[in-house]
């Protein structure tokens, strides 16, 4: 294998997996945050449902239901942390394998480029699905969440107009996300 005359080609090598898990850190932490309302999301319906004495008897299935989604939805945003977390591992491995090839290659040992092109590409390859299906989960993280969301707003214009005969009805559903 002749050895690259492009020094360019060399840098993009190591710097892409380095730009990768940049992109890939951003989103761990903002799934990092999402993680922790979630969990407070857990404890304060936990808090509610303990409290049981103070509800009515639809409050309370809104209650669980929302419990049970939320224990769902902390699982989703897990799944994605992993995926981001694995993606982060593979662009830090892509970088140094790809600086030990550079040295490789600087030395003029052939029998090591191929290697390490191989295992940096590799790496570089499950960063990339490993963020693909963090994002993927965190899409359908949201998609569920905006579903709960309006299950409960479903409970509560329909106690409210029931207390309230002379309410106007609401509004027909506008926003689908299912579609």
């Amino acid at each position: 294998m002749g050895f690259p005359t492009n020094l360019f080609a060399i840098l993009t090598f190591i710097s892409a997996p380095a730009v990768l898990t940049n992109a890939s850190c951003v989103l761990r932490f903002g799934t990092g945050n999402r993680y922790g309302r979630a969990i407070g999301r857990v404890h304060k319906l936990a808090e509610v449902i303990e409290r049981n004495g103070e509800l009515e008897e639809g409050e309370m299935h809104l209650r669980v239901r929302q419990l049970e989604a939320a224990e769902t939805r902390t699982l989703q945003i897990v799944r994605a942390l992993t995926g981001f977390y694995t993606a982060v591992a593979g662009f830090v491995a892509s970088t140094l394998v790809s600086l030990v090839g550079a040295v490789v290659v600087s030395a003029r040992i052939e029998s090591g480029v191929s290697f390490s092109f191989a295992l940096a590409f590799l790496a570089g390859t499950l960063g990339v699905f490993a963020t693909i299906a963090g994002a993927v989960m965190l899409a359908r993280e949201t998609r569920f969440s905006f579903r709960v969301l309006q299950e409960e707003k479903d409970f509560l214009t329909e106690r409210g107009t029931h207390a309230s005969p002379g309410l106007p009805q609401p509004l027909p559903r506008s926003i689908d996300i299912d579609t």
